[in-house]
């Protein structure tokens, strides 16, 4: 097949079960497409020391609508986590679909940006700047999850299910 690597770029690249391992890029764009999770977990904790952080949610509170679109992503972050033999069969139905739920969490961070750029009244150079910074690096994210042979390679393999032990009948 075309699209598998050659030895030479995968050589250090296997974990200890075999398959590709996942790359700390990989984690980061993960990191990127849960942002908003990722910013409540930062809130919650920065909470805890001072009561004022919470004013980074902003008027609207917590963004429900924008976290429940992340939730497939933060399920996939899991099951990077959870890639052991042991797995069960969601864990790898998820993972072969990787990069789908990366595709479509990207698509709705889009349009979750689109819509509050369509909203602004007026523009700042700050958050809107920010906004389509992050809607163009999602863009960006799954683009290189579906062009790069060594994605599609990581999400079509997972560690084989330990062998089941026969009992003598």
């Amino acid at each position: 097949m075309a699209d598998k690597l050659s030895p030479h770029e995968v050589a250090f690249q296997i974990d200890r079960h075999g398959v590709l391992r996942v790359p700390g890029l990989l984690w980061v764009a993960l990191a990127l497409l849960a942002r908003h999770w990722v910013l409540l977990v930062l809130i919650v904790v920065s909470a805890r020391r001072e009561g004022s952080s919470v004013l980074l949610l902003g008027d609207g509170g917590v963004p429900w609508v924008a976290l429940s679109m992340e939730i497939p992503i933060v399920l996939l972050a899991l099951a990077a986590f959870h890639r052991q033999p042991s797995a069960g069969t969601p864990t790898r139905m998820l993972w072969r679909r990787g990069r789908e739920i990366v595709a479509l969490t990207a698509a709705a961070n889009i349009g979750w940006t689109v819509n509050l750029l369509l909203k602004s009244d007026y523009w700042l150079p700050w958050p809107e700047l920010f906004l389509i910074s992050c809607a163009v690096l999602d863009a960006a994210i799954a683009l290189s999850l579906y062009t790069t042979p060594y994605y599609r390679q990581l999400f079509s393999e997972f560690p084989a299910r330990p062998a089941a032990k026969s009992t003598p009948t």
